[in-house]
């Protein structure tokens, strides 16, 4: 499995599947449909994954996808650093807004079922800054190339290693998206749980509401 800053449940775990290959689908086309033009690939790229054509090409994108799928449901604990979050961020941000939009546009209630459905769970709305805030360490990754560059030396040396390159548009090295198992000693606990942020009730993920009632004590 993928680490995030907390151990993924069920819910985010079928999100993440869905939003990974429903990319790597889309980017298939992509190539395919520019398959002797790659800036032009690129380009179209841009218009949905902005955050991902910064730093990827179509072809690099999907390689790195089909690994990041291959060892989602691994039962080895994978570490990420911020190319793989930005990735993975993208990836669930454009799923979650055709799923979100899909499902708004629902003419009744059998077809507001169907494009609820993110299998095996029926979610009406996919809450991006949720995901967010309980799965990613940081929006590091997010940082624009000025921004970095007007940070103080001395607190720019707190960012991972690969932000700097990431925030001026550099392109991954091949080392740098390589996926290596987390042998810490701390993993042994890290394992996909139960969601205690979606209830049977429940249409939105992550659904706080639900959380804080459930952790409520009286």
């Amino acid at each position: 499995m993928l680490r995030f800053q907390r151990p993924p449940d069920v819910v985010f775990q079928a999100i993440l599947r869905d939003s990974i290959d429903y990319s790597i689908d889309f980017i298939d086309v992509l190539i395919d449909n520019n398959e002797y033009d790659g800036s032009r690939a690129r380009e179209e790229m841009k218009a949905d994954y902005p955050a991902m054509a910064k730093v990827f090409t179509p072809s690099l994108a999907r390689t790195t996808l089909l690994n990041l799928r291959r060892c989602l449901d691994r039962p080895e604990i994978y570490s990420l650093n911020n190319y793989h979050y930005l990735l993975l961020f993208d990836v669930m941000a454009y799923y979650a807004d055709i799923h979100n939009d899909m499902v708004a546009l629902s003419k009744n209630k059998r077809d507001r079922k169907e494009s609820s459905f993110v299998d095996p769970f029926y979610i009406e709305t996919i809450d991006v800054d949720g995901l967010l805030e309980l799965y990613f360490f940081d929006i590091d990754f997010l940082t624009d190339a000025e921004t970095m560059l007007n940070i103080p030396d001395w607190f720019r040396s707190t960012y991972s290693p690969e932000t700097f390159g990431l925030s001026q548009g550099m392109l991954p090295h091949a080392e740098e998206l390589e996926l290596n198992v987390d042998a810490s000693e701390d993993m042994g606990l890290y394992k996909v749980t139960q969601s205690d942020c979606f209830g049977p009730k429940s249409k939105v993920y992550p659904d706080f509401d639900y959380y804080f009632d459930k952790h409520r004590t009286d």
